[in-house]
Parts: structure tokens; sequence; C-alpha cells
């Protein structure tokens, strides 16, 4: 049985949940906010759940990048500084639980903040 591949990033401690109309991006960093993940969440299948895990490891430059990418992509007029198309919808610190798959089991938060 082969061996099961080393997690890309061991532990969350950050997670940040940012909104556009369309998705979710559900964005962890580990404890020294050096590697981040990003999970995508579609918002407009109303009977399924559908979560992208592209499995990259970005940098802090990086995903700050891709936001930025993704506020400007989702205004409602390009340019147009007033509508956010990208909008923080919560902030927690904390760690992960899993079950040994790749896939959240559970979070526990000890400091939220909007």
């Amino acid at each position: 049985m082969p061996a099961a591949a080393a997690p890309l990033i061991s532990c969350v401690q950050k997670l940040v949940l940012y909104e556009t109309r369309a998705r979710f991006f559900l964005v962890g960093s580990n404890p020294a906010e050096t590697k981040y993940r990003v999970l995508k969440i579609d918002r407009t299948e109303p009977k399924d759940l559908v979560i992208i895990d592209d499995k990259h490891v970005y940098t802090q430059q990086e995903v700050r990048e891709l936001l930025g990418r993704l506020d400007l992509g989702n205004r409602t007029k390009i340019g147009q500084k007033g509508s956010s198309g990208l909008s923080r919808a919560v902030s927690a610190f904390g760690v992960v639980v899993s079950a040994g798959s790749p896939f959240l089991v559970e979070v526990r938060t000890f400091f939220h903040g909007g």
C-alpha cells in the first residue's frame, strides 16, 4: 500500500472567508503566514455543494494578487471603487482538527474578528 502524501500545510492557524456574488473563498495560512491555501465554494448551485481545491500553495504576495484580481473582476462596473466585488465575510484564528483526510472536519476558533 503506498504511503500517504504529506499534507501541503500541516496546520492552519488563520482562516479568512471572502465572498463574491458567485463564490466564497476560504483562505487558510500556516502559523507563520508564509504558506496559504484557497478553497473555492460555489454559491450558484442551490442543490449541490461544489468545493474546488486547486492544491496550490500560495505565498502571501500571490494571495494578495489573487484577491486583488478577484475584487477587480467582480465589481459591478470595472474601475468603480465603491462597489467592491470581493468582501471579507469573517476572520478566525484557531486550529484545524482533521480525520486524516484532506478535508476540514472541525475548526475550533479561539479569536474571531470581522
